[in-house]
């Protein structure tokens, strides 16, 4: 009986470490219990932005509010700025004063305040976009569609190569000719 124990012990351990060195994405810790839809599914703080040339960190603004990506089950999403003040800070800015005297003759510092006037900056920021997202046949990219009203059609507006997609943060990467820029959330 001991043998056998022994035996399913060892078994285990190989099965373990072999195991423990899989992994879907470059920055992925290892095996992953639920599918990539299972992890991608839920609200996302995008925490930095990160080019060849710069870094955002947004997770030091996070007092005015956060930026989030909600991923559906029915592959339906929207990226959303949850206000936590911003807007009225924005709402209480002098425009023509922050603008100055404008050189352009069609339009001045004034049209622009009195366009400005009156706006619900907390709304604008709520209100967000809707997307349709869905993975690619070998799960490495996902794939970004807008509806387009004017066509009655979606068309595609992003394909992010998948760097992470963990329990509880994800790693996505968008490159298009030499602009890269990863963008890492967490949930």
């Amino acid at each position: 009986m001991k043998r056998h124990i022994l035996i399913i012990g060892i078994v285990a351990l190989v099965l373990c470490m072999v195991y423990s060195s899989c992994k879907k994405y470059e920055e992925d810790y290892g095996l992953m219990m639920k599918s990539p839809k299972g992890r991608l599914v839920g609200t996302w703080k995008i925490m930095q932005l990160d080019s060849d040339t710069a870094s955002l960190k947004l997770s030091d603004y996070a007092m005015f509010g956060e930026l989030q990506m909600i991923f559906n089950k029915d592959n339906s999403g929207a990226v959303k700025f949850s206000d936590k003040g911003l807007g009225e800070l924005l709402e209480d800015i002098d425009w023509e004063e922050m603008m100055g005297d404008m050189q352009d003759s069609t339009m001045n510092a004034d049209s622009i305040q009195a366009g400005l006037e009156g706006l619900d900056f907390s709304s604008m920021l709520n209100e967000g976009f809707n997307f349709n997202w869905a993975f690619d046949d070998k799960k490495e990219y996902l794939k970004f569609k807008m509806y387009d009203s004017t066509s009655n059609a979606y068309f595609e507006i992003a394909s992010m190569r998948i760097l992470s997609l963990c329990k509880s943060d994800c790693k996505l990467r968008y490159e298009e000719d030499s602009t890269k820029v990863d963008i890492s959330m967490q949930k």
